[in-house]
């Protein structure tokens, strides 16, 4: 019986909704939509909390945001937090194929990039290995897609993803992010997207602004909203 009543403590501990850290932080002091760019997207960021902290930190957040900021500013758009909320242990670590279905599944809606933050997300076709983010359809219906991203992602890791958000493919262009072969010859501050890449970006920005997959938070006079 005391086995029992271990084992349902801990499977209601892991389940149960975390004591959050101060989540509204990740609006308050990460980077803001610049005035002098057209379009602002909304961001709503999930991140997993164990023993009390966020499985990633502000400043951490904050560069995955700037560093795609500078990159989509080419085609009129800017990224901001929107909300901040926390993921139980049990989403720690995400495994499979269902398990992506089911981190995003409970929190998608229209209108804002969901973006997830775990602490170690598996490579589903490479038994052993694990990756660093993905863009990720729900099987079901693959109108519904978020972002996952590991705890070990790389500054450019947000803005690959958001390149398959907006319509883009892997690519062989030397200057892109959606280049996964290593490049000697270029600095992660030089990787950016190719002109046609940009191209394709503005024509799924229009069809996702159309469709109600992304609202522009810019206001009126053509200045970001104020953080939520």
């Amino acid at each position: 019986m005391t086995m029992m009543l271990l084992a349902a403590t801990l499977a209601a501990t892991l389940s149960a909704p975390p004591t959050s850290p101060d989540l509204a932080a990740y609006v308050r002091q990460t980077p803001r939509c610049a005035a002098e760019v057209p379009r602002c997207f909304g961001v709503h960021l999930h991140l997993v909390v164990t023993g009390g902290a966020a499985i990633q930190t502000v400043e951490w957040v904050s560069s995955q945001i700037a560093e795609a900021n500078a990159r989509f500013a080419t085609i009129d758009v800017n990224f901001e937090i929107v909300a901040a909320d926390a993921l139980p242990a049990a989403d720690l670590e995400i495994d499979d194929r269902a398990e992506r279905d089911a981190l995003g599944d409970p929190h998608f809606s229209r209108g804002v990039a969901h973006v997830f933050v775990v602490g170690r997300l598996a490579d589903v076709d490479i038994a052993g290995s694990e990756i660093r983010g993905v863009h990720w359809r729900f099987r079901k219906d693959r109108s519904r897609r978020w972002v996952i991203l590991s705890k070990i992602a790389g500054a450019l890791t947000l803005a690959h993803e958001l390149g398959h958000f907006f319509g883009l493919p892997h690519s062989d262009y030397d200057e892109s992010v959606m280049n996964k072969a290593p490049r000697m010859a270029w600095l992660t501050g030089e990787l950016s997207f190719a002109e046609p890449e940009f191209a394709r970006m503005r024509r799924h920005r229009d069809r996702m602004l159309r469709e109600g997959m992304l609202v522009d938070r810019t206001g009126p006079k053509g200045q970001p909203a104020k953080p939520g």
